[in-house]
């Protein structure tokens, strides 16, 4: 969505006469944009996970499986499997050019936090991706599964949870690192009693 809209207002931009300043929403931030579309592919690798763990069929838990891994290796993975123009740059791309938009502003503590848990987040996804693998290598529906719940589980540490305990940290706590407000899903209505 957001590309979509930087994409249009581009467009108007060279579109529009140059003696005709016209105001313009100002650029979305390169690390707002990557940190929000790793929100949004991590929640949907997590989906797939789960999906492929209750799939009726191994042709349905490789397809799954096929999702999470294309998620995080993306278009230009080794692994990578996918049909039509929808460009897919991957997680593991995206944490990389997280890491290359943070702000040099940053003071050297929260720097250092911000670093740890991005290499905390990495090395979970690097392992849901060996399990994704590893499922997409099994015939048996209930093999594959086992390594998809633990897939689902390291994807899940790669989010993070809000805790008091020790904690590695992960793309919740990078959002807090960062000044982000927690996503929140929508609000549902409550039905009348």
């Amino acid at each position: 969505m957001v590309r979509k809209i930087l994409a249009i207002l581009a467009v108007f931009s060279v579109l529009s006469p140059a003696g005709g300043a016209q105001p313009t929403e100002p650029p979305v931030p390169q690390l707002a944009v990557e940190v929000m579309s790793l929100v949004r592919e991590l929640r949907l690798a997590m989906y797939y996970a789960a999906l492929a763990v209750y799939a009726p069929t191994p042709a349905d838990q490789h397809l799954y499986s096929q999702q999470v891994v294309n998620l995080i290796e993306g278009d230009g993975g080794e692994h990578f499997v996918g049909e039509g123009p929808q460009r897919i740059p991957g997680m593991l791309n995206r944490l990389a050019a997280i890491h290359r938009a943070i702000p040099p502003d940053l003071s050297p503590m929260k720097r250092r936090a911000v670093f740890l848990v991005l290499n905390n987040v990495r090395t979970f996804l690097e392992l849901a991706l060996e399990e994704s693998l590893a499922s997409l290598r099994k015939e048996d529906i209930e093999a594959g599964a086992e390594h998809m719940r633990k897939a689902f589980a390291f994807l899940f540490a790669a989010w993070g949870v809000e805790v008091e305990t020790p904690y590695l940290g992960g793309v919740w706590l990078l959002l807090k690192h960062l000044g982000y407000q927690r996503p929140t899903p929508p609000a549902r209505a409550i039905p009348n009693r």
